[in-house]
């Protein structure tokens, strides 16, 4: 063989190491992201399981992982959303309201249709004694997709998370101002729990200008 023979064959074998190095990387990367996301889904039902023991986990198992994709589509902190969730039903994901809101998020069928187009087609409730079905709002899945919906819709026309989170619970009207609040206060509550991983991170303290000058 040749010196430039050799020379060719150095080179595509070191390309080929590189590259099969490359490719070990993005799969070690890969199964280290689904370990992370896994630990994280399982912190989600644990927290749902200490806030409400009597909640059936079963019926949660695709919440975390959805709760993640649509906090993320509406820009917002996971962990704002699973404590607006928590304000909403205590985690009862067949929880009736007073007007017929449905489920773990407590969203209206008359306004999860009008996001039927964007999420889907459901199954409506039949709130009746006599053949009560709650319907698809009922799965938690189903609810976190059309109550980000909706709250998506909200915040392109709100300034604030305030004033979208205040209109998703009172209406345009903003009737009860003190949900926000109670928002926040679950919130603050979530923000505790580091296993989470909530977005949200505390500033870091600012040093006084004068305690500055007089390390100099």
């Amino acid at each position: 063989m040749s010196q430039h023979s050799r020379t060719l064959a150095i080179i595509a074998f070191g390309v080929a190491i590189a590259v099969s190095g490359l490719a070990l990387t993005r799969q070690v990367i890969a199964v280290a992201g689904e370990a992370d996301a896994e630990r994280l889904n399982r912190a989600i039902l644990v927290y749902i399981a200490q806030r409400n023991p009597q909640a059936p986990i079963r019926a949660f198992q695709g919440f975390p992982e959805v709760l993640m994709t649509e906090a993320q589509r509406s820009n917002l902190d996971h962990c704002l959303a699973l404590a607006q969730a928590e304000v909403e039903s205590e985690f009862k994901h067949d929880a009736v309201g007073a007007a017929g809101e449905v489920g773990l998020f407590q969203i209206l069928p008359s306004t999860a249709a009008l996001f039927e187009s964007k999420v889907g087609r459901f199954k409506r409730p039949v709130l009746a004694k006599a053949n009560r079905d709650l319907g698809d709002l009922a799965d938690p899945v189903v609810s976190t997709r059309f109550a980000m919906a909706y709250l998506r819709d909200i915040m392109a026309r709100k300034a604030t998370i305030r004033e979208a989170l205040t209109e998703y619970n009172g209406g345009p009207a903003g009737r009860h101002p003190h949900y926000y609040r109670m928002v926040m206060g679950a919130y603050v509550e979530v923000l505790e729990h580091p296993e989470l991983k909530c977005r949200f991170r505390e500033a870091p303290k600012q040093i006084p200008l004068l305690t500055l000058l007089s390390r100099a």
